[in-house]
């Protein structure tokens, strides 16, 4: 699909849906034809993002801030290098902009939109997954203002049941402990009824992409996929059902903002303030990030593994106190700082008064990718006042 900001001037985003929605629009007869879910290039995809600084049309902006930096690691800076980037603001509210990124040595463009959503970040694309990992996903890990969004596996899982008129058709669930010999990735397309509660039950698998098929009386009318790293996917929807698929993306991308809102988002950061008399001081706020409940026996290597597995990233600097059991992490890429308490097996993790939900979800998510996939999530939280 090849577009220009003509094509989107003054359209808003259920307008623009509309119309990506098209690129995927069957006949009957093709719905019926259709051998696999991919629709190739012509999948539509939606991430959902934080979105802490970026405004529609800074793009250039934020590309010479990855040139320049001595914080921005050399990926990025290559990543940079290697590509060339252009963006037009499409409206006249600036919240929707046409983003194209060109890698020269395949002499290939490739467009996406941005879309500027109450504080979130949505980019819109139909290419082909291909070049969507190599140009727009690595465009979103490199820039330090905005993050995908993450879902824990049971909020994936209340997300997509939670879809009207639909059923979970598939799904990718995934095993990692490092404390145990099996490790599994388990891929099941045409899943029946109970599928996915097997798999955790037997393997204790957490799902991380889940398909479903949605109906539009009687038939099954769209086909998509939601990821917990807040990618939406629909790879085909019924001639006659588009106003159905466009409710839907709304209703999953908002929802995907409420559930990590609840998950991640520092309503009440710790502000300590001295009182008026006396050498005391109160501290108004508390957030905490509890991944708890692991599929594990041991819990005596746990701050070694968290070191060697999370924590040795170039992003992070960090302390260990109280025995080893308290850690203070500095996040250079969103320059914040939180605590983590080790309650073996348990990991806690205490927002401070810089913190936001960048650096908080980016930490859950290397634990769950590169540590232990089988924690629990949950947050506690409360304006508290504690006076010493």
């Amino acid at each position: 699909m090849k577009l220009s900001h003509l094509d989107l001037e003054d359209k808003g985003k259920n307008e623009i849906l509309q119309e990506l929605i098209e690129h995927v629009t069957k006949s009957d007869e093709e719905m019926e034809d259709k051998k696999s879910r991919s629709g190739g290039q012509t999948d539509l995809n939606i991430y959902v993002c934080d979105n802490k600084e970026y405004e529609i049309g800074d793009l250039n902006k934020w590309i010479a801030h990855i040139h320049d930096s001595n914080q921005i690691t050399g990926h990025a800076k290559n990543y940079a290098r290697s590509h060339t980037f252009g963006e037009k603001v499409c409206d006249e509210d600036g919240k929707i902009s046409l983003v194209t990124i060109k890698t020269p040595e395949k002499s290939r463009e490739d467009e996406f939109i941005f879309v500027d959503n109450d504080g979130y970040l949505w980019v819109l694309t139909t290419i082909h997954h291909d070049w969507r990992q190599k140009t727009i996903e690595k465009l979103l890990d490199y820039l330090p203002c905005v993050e995908r969004l993450y879902l824990s596996a049971d909020n994936l899982e209340d997300l997509t049941r939670n879809i009207r008129d639909s059923r979970i058709s598939g799904f990718i669930a995934k095993y990692h402990a490092p404390n145990r010999e099996r490790e599994a990735t388990l891929e099941f397309h045409g899943a029946e009824p109970k599928d996915l509660e097997k798999v955790e039950d037997t393997f204790d698998a957490k799902p991380t992409r889940i398909e479903f098929d949605q109906k539009n009386s009687p038939d099954t009318a769209i086909q998509g996929a939601t990821t917990n790293k807040a990618r939406l996917t629909m790879s085909s929807v019924r001639d006659g059902s588009q106003n159905k698929a466009i409710e839907t993306l709304l209703g999953l991308t908002q929802e995907y903002q409420e559930l990590d809102r609840q998950s991640f988002f520092v309503e009440y950061p710790p502000i300590r303030e001295k009182l008026e008399e006396g050498n005391g001081f109160a501290v108004d706020g508390f957030t905490a990030v509890e991944l708890t409940n692991p599929d594990r026996d041991d819990a005596e290597t746990l701050r070694e593994e968290l070191e060697e597995q999370v924590l040795n990233k170039n992003k992070y600097r960090y302390g260990v106190r109280d025995g080893g059991t308290k850690v203070r992490v500095f996040d250079t890429e969103y320059d914040e700082t939180f605590d983590i308490a080790l309650e073996e097996p348990d990991i806690i993790l205490y927002a401070r008064e810089s913190t936001t939900a960048l650096s908080l979800r980016d930490f859950v998510r290397k634990v769950y990718d590169e540590l232990d996939s089988t924690y629990s999530l949950s947050k506690s939280e409360n304006p508290v006042a504690i006076t010493t």
